[in-house]
Formats: C-alpha cells, structure tokens, sequence
C-alpha cells in the first residue's frame, strides 16, 4: 500500500501495530511534494495521532476481520459480545473500550474489530438512544435564553442538553461527539 490508499476506514500496519485511518486529506502545496495528513487510531492502544505520511511511505493491509456483533452484558472484568452469525462470544476489557463502553446499551449492535481472531476494537453506530437517569430541575425563567444543563444517561454518560429534558426522558446521542441531537419517544 502506499499513501494513496489511505482512505478513511483503511486498517494497515505501522510500526508493527495496526491502525485504522479515521480521517485524510491529501495537500499539495506549491515547489513541495504533495504529502497525505492523516488522523490513526492505533487499534490495539485506542490512541489517536496525527500523521503526514509521503510518497516514499509504504504499508501492509492490517488482516483484521469485521463482525457483526450484539453487546450483551457487562461482568465484572469488562464486556461480553456476541457475533451475530456464529453466536460466538468475546469479552473485552474496560481499558481497551475506553469512553465507548459510555455508548453501550442492552442488544446493541455493534461492528468488532477482529486481529489475529482476538477484538481489539469496536465500531458504535452512528447515534445510540439512552434514558435520562439525572436531570435538574430547570427554572421559572431560565427559558428565555439558550439555556443548557447537564444530564446523566443509564450508562454513566454525561450530556449537556436543553433545560426541557428531565430525569426519564430518552435521548438520541451522536456517538462520535457524546453531544445530545434530540429527545424522541423511542425506548
């Protein structure tokens, strides 16, 4: 592989690790060599860098492996998935997950990222639905500006969101930010 290939989504190996490219933008300035600038995120770590990598650079294909997976429960070492199509189990860490296991709610379906038939990864969807377990009281008056609080989710997430939102609610939450979209009747 060379810089060209990498694209947002692509695993691939870098420093005997692999990585997965969350963003890239190819530059071209003016009398220099066009350059690729890349945001990684190291699969096994969960860490994300900032690298520009040149036409000189080249990699290895990553050989992990996508699974359709369910999160089902949470012991007392980490989480418990389950592919969706082989019904086989996987438990990861609390440390490997880091802020994502804030996202994951009973049955949700996730993609596992797979090397060496061990996860190292998870992929959330988009937007998660979750209760709004603390929520204070808003105000007589408070609603003439723009106001905001800060609300507690069943998983432990915190949220700012509009002072209308109260304890029981459910809200729909970007995965990628951790910000509030909207409420909904969904539950």
């Amino acid at each position: 592989m060379t810089y060209t290939d990498l694209k947002t989504g692509t695993a691939f190996m870098l420093d005997g690790q692999p990585h997965i490219v969350v963003s890239s933008e190819f530059h071209r300035m003016q009398m220099r060599k066009a350059v690729m600038r890349a945001q990684i995120r190291n699969l096994l770590t969960g860490q994300l860098l900032q690298k520009t990598f040149t036409a000189s650079d080249r990699f290895d294909e990553a050989a992990v492996e996508k699974s359709n997976s369910q999160y089902l429960y949470r012991d007392g070492d980490g989480f418990c998935f389950m592919d969706n199509e082989t019904y086989e189990q996987y438990h990861m860490s609390e440390d490997v997950l880091g802020d994502k296991a804030l996202f994951l709610t009973d049955s949700l379906n996730v993609v596992l990222i797979l090397f060496n038939g061990h996860p190292i990864q998870i992929e959330l969807p988009a937007h998660v639905f979750l209760k709004v377990t603390e929520a204070p009281v808003a105000l007589k008056g408070d609603s003439v500006t723009n106001t905001f609080k800060t609300c507690t989710c069943e998983t432990g997430l915190k949220i700012t969101c509009p002072i209308f939102i109260g304890q029981g609610d459910v809200v729909k939450v970007n995965t990628e930010s951790g910000q509030y979209i909207e409420r909904t009747e969904r539950g």
